[in-house]
């Protein structure tokens, strides 16, 4: 179906053909603004268009698609206890924020405290430090933040092992000795070589 009129000239139509098979031009740019089909070498600018505050490229693949795909919501509820956890959810760190009227007893107002529960491969210096920058960047102004606590998960495998073992049962006979009191077992006596 055509929507152009019939005394249409041979440009305009030519003008219609063309932008018909517009459609079947592929479009890659239209997945460079998606953080989960974004081609993994241009992740870094698509985090500076989409305002990410905190960056490391160190960070795995899957961190840093995290991090683009929660800043839309980090920076819509900046300040709030909700845009500080989402931030911090892109560390694969297992965190939770404690605030000041959580506590028993209650501490000072507007001071929080942080505590992360990492295996002890995963907490290395650098990802706590980089903790403290997402978290100034994410947090309000009058909160200040008191303590980390850091409580390191450490595994090991236990072997345990058990064996049984079948023996025999030697019985050594020694010469009959009759002790009836007149023997002097005070060392001075040899009996069959060994001192008694």
């Amino acid at each position: 179906m055509s929507l152009l009129p019939p005394n249409a000239t041979v440009v305009e139509r030519a003008m219609k053909m063309a932008a018909a098979r517009i459609e079947s031009v592929p479009t890659p740019a239209r997945h460079m603004w998606n953080p989960q089909t974004c081609p993994a070498q241009l992740l870094p600018w698509l985090a500076w268009a989409f305002s990410v505050d905190s960056w490391d490229t160190a960070w795995s693949e899957s961190q840093k698609r995290a991090t683009i795909a929660a800043s839309y919501g980090v920076h819509r509820r900046k300040g709030t206890i909700g845009a500080v956890k989402r931030a911090l959810g892109a560390l694969d760190l297992d965190i939770s924020i404690v605030e000041w009227f959580q506590e028993t007893p209650k501490g000072d107002p507007h001071t929080f405290r942080i505590a992360v529960s990492a295996a002890q491969d995963e907490a290395p210096m650098e990802k706590l430090l980089k903790l403290l920058a997402v978290l100034n960047s994410a947090k309000n102004l009058r909160s200040h933040l008191r303590s980390i606590d850091v409580s390191v998960l450490s595994s090991a495998e236990l072997y345990t092992a058990s064996a049984t073992l079948i023996g025999n049962e030697i019985t050594v006979d020694w010469p009959r000795l009759r002790l009836d009191g007149s023997w002097q077992l005070d060392g001075s006596q040899r009996l069959n070589g060994y001192r008694a």
